[in-house]
């Protein structure tokens, strides 16, 4: 019944938005806000009918789980091709509106999610063409949400992400360096650190995808330690596969013990300040220990020790030593 409720305010929202495009008092610039307002209403109706949920929780080797499923994907594409339709009237119909970018990142984000694979470049390859600002508003609310749009920024990391499933890892790196031009536009430190361990794991993705294994290891060891603002677990984790895959483990965890032992620090100066660094050089990189989790301590020997003590306790000792 909520099912057939929602189909019916479908067509009502369809019906009246036809209405007032056929009325002359309603300005040309206004029309646009309302199609792109109805093609939103639409697209979160799949939320509202917890459909994903649905589809998620369903058992698809029992017969009749199957049947309910292939209902709800369908239920749920025939309302994702109905939000499409409604931002490919913007995109058509006026190219100059203020919605057009939005709806460019719409029609992207609704071609993934019923994989539509081929529209969703087209569609990201036109916002990376186009003339869209990432520090544009993005519409998001909540305390934390992303004020900015990142339009070119998301386009550029997605096309990066469908090469890389292809195993076109060629055309993945030209799309990362092109993500290179239109860096992350956010107001949070954490965010910021996120984006830095997403941009590392693809490309280290890519090196491993070339046969690059020495240079996606010197990509990912710097960024073993947590900095304590975002996980590196998928970090920690890929390097941990990319060392079994490519060194004796045993010499691989010999090696680190002689990491440890051989630490040291420098003295670092920027815009007059200086302050004391920490690193272990591993397989040729240097890997800075985050010194916040050392403490205040003075004493270099306690301090060696402290160092010691985090460094085995972090997630890559562990893993590594498992």
């Amino acid at each position: 019944m909520k099912t057939y409720h929602l189909y019916i305010l479908i067509i009502l929202i369809l019906n009246s938005c036809s209405s007032l495009k056929n009325n002359s008092s309603i300005k040309n610039e206004e029309l646009d806000l309302i199609i792109f307002t109805k093609g939103v209403t639409i697209f979160e109706m799949v939320d509202e009918l917890n459909i994903d949920w649905g589809i998620e929780r369903l058992d698809t080797l029992k017969q009749k789980e199957k049947i309910k499923y292939d209902i709800l994907v369908d239920e749920k594409e025939e309302i994702l091709e109905l939000a499409l339709e409604q931002f490919e009237k913007i995109i058509e119909e006026y190219p100059n509106s203020k919605f057009y970018h939005k709806s460019l990142y719409n029609l992207a984000h609704i071609s993934s999610k019923i994989e539509y694979e081929e529209d969703e470049i087209k569609y990201l390859k036109m916002i990376l063409n186009s003339e869209a600002n990432d520090t544009e508003n993005s519409g998001r609310s909540g305390l934390m949400a992303n004020p900015y749009a990142n339009f070119k920024n998301d386009a550029s990391n997605r096309l990066t992400e469908i090469y890389i499933s292809k195993k076109d890892y060629k055309t993945a790196l030209d799309y990362k360096k092109i993500n290179e031009k239109y860096p992350l536009q956010h107001f949070c430190g954490n965010a910021y650190a996120e984006d830095e361990i997403y941009n590392v794991k693809q490309y280290a993705e890519i090196y491993i995808g070339q046969g690059q294994n020495k240079k996606a290891l010197k990509t990912l060891l710097p960024h073993i330690f947590n900095n304590g603002l975002a996980s590196n677990s998928s970090l920690v984790e890929l390097t941990i596969k990319t060392l079994r895959n490519n060194y004796d483990l045993a010499i691989a965890k010999s090696n680190f013990e002689t990491s440890i032992r051989n630490s040291y620090s420098k003295i670092e100066k920027k815009n007059g300040n200086e302050w004391t660094s920490y690193f272990i050089k591993y397989y040729d990189t240097e890997i800075e220990i985050p010194s916040w989790n050392l403490g205040f301590e003075t004493d270099d020997e306690k301090l060696k020790t402290e160092l010691k003590t985090f460094v085995k306790k972090s997630e890559f000792y562990k893993k590594l030593n498992q």
